[in-house]
């Protein structure tokens, strides 16, 4: 082979071997490039609370990112689809219950979600309890701290700074930690927890009680609160709407509520019925002294009782007392009242 042509060849072998050499530079940067940026969170302040994402049996990577997306953990499911292939994750992704943060990696996401790595525990949160009633059992479940649970669900702020989800004229969240069935991680923080709480109640009016409360005179606060009462006193589920339209007669004309669940939350001691000492305690949370409605909810009220409240019985009824079996005994005037609590032993 002629010397020229030779050095040519070389020339361009090496031509070659250096436009191979910069290609591969190129896709290993654009690579980089494409892992930092998919893999940045959706929530870079790193305080995101915890939210219960579940991965259903079946799912594929592309339902699994839209999932995700749709529950604002991640911010595009077509990177973080991608970000699975390339990790060859596609086929390991595991059904479960995960909890899951907006200021995590795309890459911690998945190797969660790859390995399985899934501790909940059921709680069932029932209807009526108060916020210090929940603060204990979650206590009891080792997860949260009692003392600290109450601090921060008696003050929103605490939790939710100047973001709040909803119109709270008090302080309190009492009566927005949606009574319900939850799964939670062990570890899980106490703000995560009320905002897992209060994300459901949120869900709920918005699928079933902002439709009414547009039709009603009262706020979302007033129903919250008057739901309270309501789930504190009945025990038969089909006087819900009955015991609803006793107060809403009584604010109608201007009676006081003389609620004693509303006693019952300000006394210091845990006992089942209202004494008449009771009666004289000075807190806007007496209904017996103070008109109108409390300053707010006394429980967490269910859905059925926020429904009574809007759709309460078409009654004149304005009394009501105790049949000692769990039901009541309905009045419209004064003297039939006090007729049944002789009737009853009262």
């Amino acid at each position: 082979m002629p010397d020229s042509v030779q050095a040519t060849s070389k020339r361009t072998e090496g031509g070659m071997v250096r436009f191979l050499f910069f290609l591969m530079v190129l896709v290993c940067a654009a690579l980089a490039a494409f892992f930092v940026v998919s893999n940045r969170p959706l929530d870079s302040q790193g305080d995101a609370p915890g939210k219960v994402v579940r991965i259903e049996p079946g799912m594929g990577t592309r339902q699994i990112a839209q999932r995700l997306a749709q529950e604002e953990i991640i911010a595009s499911a077509s990177l973080f689809e991608l970000l699975v292939r390339l990790e060859g994750a596609q086929h390991e992704l595991q059904a479960g219950a995960y909890l899951l943060r907006a200021d995590m990696r795309p890459l911690e996401i998945i190797e969660q979600i790859r390995s399985g790595r899934v501790r909940l525990v059921p709680v069932v949160i029932p209807e009526g309890f108060e916020i210090k009633q929940i603060a204990a059992l979650l206590a009891e479940k080792g997860l949260a701290d009692r003392e600290r649970f109450m601090e921060l669900a008696f003050n929103a702020n605490l939790v939710f700074g100047e973001a709040l989800p909803f119109d709270l004229p008090i302080a309190s969240l009492e009566g927005y930690l949606f009574p319900d069935t939850y799964y939670f991680s062990e570890g899980q923080k106490e703000e995560e927890i009320i905002g897992q709480m209060v994300s459901r109640f949120l869900q709920v009016v918005e699928e079933e009680v902002l439709p009414l409360l547009e039709e009603s005179h009262l706020s979302l606060h007033e129903v919250v609160t008057l739901a309270s009462i309501v789930e504190r006193e009945i025990m038969v589920a089909e006087e819900r709407p009955l015991v609803a339209s006793v107060y809403l007669n009584r604010l109608a004309v201007d009676m006081p509520l003389q609620a004693d669940p509303t006693v019952r939350y300000v006394t210091e001691e845990d006992r089942p019925v209202v004494l008449y000492r009771d009666l004289e305690i000075d807190s806007p949370y007496n209904t017996y002294r103070y008109p109108g409605l409390p300053p707010g909810p006394i429980a967490s009220p269910g859905l059925a009782s926020m429904l009574a409240v809007l759709q309460p019985a078409d009654t004149d009824y304005y009394f009501f007392v105790s049949r000692r079996d769990g039901t009541h005994e309905f009045t419209r005037t004064y003297d039939e009242h006090l007729r049944a609590r002789r009737m009853y032993g009262y």
